[in-house]
């Protein structure tokens, strides 16, 4: 356990950790109290009060806020709402635990006002969760007291003085993600008359958060945006045009109505829902091929067609984006995705459409994912043979021995078709040594140029590892180049070997019937190739860790929690190795209480970098659950990242939790053999790593 402590703590030092630790709760706790005696009286009036709520760990980006019950309320008090003059609540209006309303009429509600009763005390159950819930909410970036005139992306959001105004346009960019979540903390806010928020590409008013441990002031004729959680008063003056929610959990709401139009408005957002879809064309494609991306949006009711931008993702990434046209559809063509499963989608951020003079906001929506296959081969369909058909009649297996820098799987067989090369063609894949793992028949081919054949099903491939694949003939007429073989030819993840590196290439045997070749002359390409699709990991062969070998004698399991957000199978595992991370490793991978689903012992293994084993079969994933993978050094020596998972970790489609999401992150236990690993320390990163194939 020292070990992978770097030293254990001594008892002085656990002492001293948690007297820090101690200290920073207390001045969390004093904060709250000091920001407003309201406190006390609310903790006097509720069996659960408001008080510091639990942090969430870092991460990439903020878990989505519930309002519950508090959801459909435009307006919610503590004690008392009132109103002057003309002012529309669009939603329900609450009071609790008081039950005072005054003002409406002249102002009206056009949902349902709640003055004391059992619906306005659950909804204030859950205003308060909320309001606990964004309170405690990290990490938080201090930035400037003034918020006009700057742009934000998501975030948590507080000041050095603990204020926040808005004077002019405070711009809130969700960056093409419409869930993204905006938090600002503050012991009071205020807004300037006449002052604005915008929400660019993807960000909602459902998702904007002011927490406020004092009270909030919300400016003349100004345009506001998002929900106020303040724990003593909120005012409302007039004119003021709030799109989201005022809710005062201790004390009053106070809005000032206007003597005509246009009225104090209040509207909880209730924007019209849409659906996405997403086609690709083609699919599958090679490495190169231009992708089209095709969304289109719709109305779920109604014959409005919306209009805004889509963004187009690969993953965790956005690849592009376009604006709708007229029929709600965007375009969006790359032909730079690289050779692996794909896991896409289409993401419409929502956005303003006339209908006629009215103006709709309609809500963002998504598309179901897809998978797009990007294969990898040697050769693109614009390379060409020296002879496209060669004067030999003569019945012949031709083939080409290669191997990948990457684990994947071979889909199926290519080959460069001359005039002359008639007849029946079967496509084989072949370990080095003449096993075969795979054939079938060529069909449907054209009169010349590259053909290509799909297997049945895919053919696992272990990297660095040599393979052959050929084709049979029964007419000749092949296609060569000759010399070409003189050097290892490379299109990254393939390596076409050169002659004399291991054997012969390429290879070739005289035969009626399909057969493992053999014999090579001159170094002769014969245009033989392959369909391979790489396999995902979390990390890339080019990822190192920050120490390779740790200072550590004993035999430990180390591991990382991951899951997938599409369903698929895992066919093996990966470890980054130091020189001193000698001995037997043992691979598993685990459910996420500690069940083992499959096992198996690293051979063949290098001095140092990225380890890998398959296991006897691959095991299928389920989308979005946890599992645990591992192995088990006898050695110790293991490569070590500290911190590292301080925040969610994601490459494709798989994700490695934050440290603290639902659990620790990574994990270990010492052990002279193979265990399921519990502990944690300081979110290292153990690189531990899975080949994962998509379904």
């Amino acid at each position: 356990m020292s070990q992978i402590h770097r030293g254990k703590p001594d008892q002085s030092t656990v002492a001293a950790h948690a007297r820090r630790r101690a200290a920073r709760i207390r001045r969390t706790l004093s904060g709250i109290i000091a920001r407003t005696s309201a406190v006390v009286a609310l903790a006097a009036g509720l069996s659960t009060g408001v008080a510091a709520g639990t942090a969430h760990a870092a991460r990439a980006g903020q878990p989505p806020v519930s309002l519950g019950n508090a959801a459909s309320f435009g307006v919610f008090a503590g004690s008392a709402v009132t109103n002057t003059n003309l002012t529309t609540v669009t939603g329900d209006l609450g009071v609790s635990p008081g039950s005072s309303v005054v003002g409406f009429p002249p102002g009206t509600v056009t949902g349902t006002i709640h003055a004391g009763d059992s619906a306005a005390g659950n909804a204030r159950t859950d205003m308060v969760a909320a309001y606990n819930d964004v309170a405690g909410r990290a990490p938080v970036t201090t930035i400037a007291t003034e918020l006009g005139g700057t742009t934000r992306g998501p975030g948590v959001y507080n000041s050095g003085n603990g204020t926040f105004t808005i004077t002019g346009t405070l711009t809130l960019d969700a960056q093409g993600d419409p869930d993204a979540v905006f938090i600002f903390q503050a012991s009071s806010l205020s807004t300037a008359n006449v002052s604005n928020i915008n929400l660019l590409r993807g960000a909602q008013a459902n998702n904007l958060f002011w927490q406020v441990s004092g009270s909030a002031t919300l400016g003349t004729f100004c345009t506001f945006r998002g929900n106020v959680l303040a724990l003593s008063s909120v005012t409302v003056n007039t004119g003021a045009a709030v799109f989201g929610r005022v809710f005062a959990v201790n004390n009053n709401v106070i809005l000032q109505g206007t003597s005509g139009s246009p009225q104090t408005r209040i509207t909880v957002p209730n924007d019209p829902p849409t659906t996405t879809a997403l086609s690709l064309s083609p699919n599958p494609s090679k490495e190169g091929q231009t992708v089209t991306f095709t969304a289109t949006v719709s109305a779920v009711s109604g014959s409005v067609i919306p209009q805004g931008e889509v963004v187009f993702r690969d993953g965790a990434n956005i690849i592009g984006s376009s604006m709708l046209n007229s029929s709600g559809v965007a375009t969006f063509a790359t032909a730079s995705l690289t050779p692996a499963q794909h896991l896409t989608r289409a993401v419409y951020l929502g956005g303003d459409t006339f209908d006629g003079e009215a103006l709709i906001h309609f809500a963002p929506s998504k598309s179901p994912q897809l998978v797009q296959t990007v294969s990898a081969s040697l050769w693109d369909d614009a390379t060409t043979p020296a002879v496209a058909s060669q004067n030999d009649p003569n019945a012949v297996v031709v083939g080409v021995r290669f191997k990948t820098t990457t684990t994947g799987s071979v889909t199926g067989i290519r080959f460069y078709k001359g005039p002359q090369n008639t007849g029946t063609h079967t496509g084989s894949l072949w370990t080095s040594g003449g096993t075969l793992l795979a054939s079938a028949v060529f069909t449907d081919e054209i009169a010349s140029g590259w053909q290509q054949v799909n297997f049945g099903s895919p053919v696992a491939l272990s990297a660095n590892t040599t393979y052959v694949a050929s084709y049979h003939t029964t007419s000749g007429g092949y296609s060569m180049t000759r010399p070409y073989f003189t050097s290892q030819f490379t299109n990254n993840p393939l390596i076409a070997l050169a002659d004399g590196d291991g054997g012969g290439n390429g290879v070739f045997s005289y035969s009626a019937t399909n057969t493992f070749p053999t014999s090579s002359f001159q170094a002769t390409n014969y245009w033989v190739d392959v369909v391979f699709v790489p396999s995902s990991g979390l990390w890339d062969d080019s990822a190192t860790p920050a120490a390779a070998s740790h200072g550590d004698p004993n035999g430990v399991v180390l591991g990382v929690r991951f899951k997938p957000t599409a369903s698929g199978s895992v066919r093996g595992i990966r470890f980054y190795k130091g020189p001193q991370n000698t001995g037997t490793h043992i691979g598993t991978l685990w459910t996420s209480d500690g069940t083992p689903l499959a096992s198996a012992v690293f051979t063949g293994e290098s001095a140092s970098g990225w380890q890998e084993v398959n296991f006897g079969s691959p095991v299928a994933l389920s989308a979005n659950t946890t599992y645990v993978v591992s192995y088990h050094t006898t050695s110790g020596g293991y490569a070590v990242t500290r911190p590292y998972f301080t925040s969610q970790y994601a490459n494709g489609v798989l994700i490695a939790p934050a440290d603290g999401d639902g659990g620790r992150n990574g994990v270990y236990t010492y052990s002279t053999t193979n265990a399921f690993p519990t502990s944690t320390y300081q979110a290292t990163n153990y690189w531990v790593d899975v080949m994962f194939d998509l379904s």
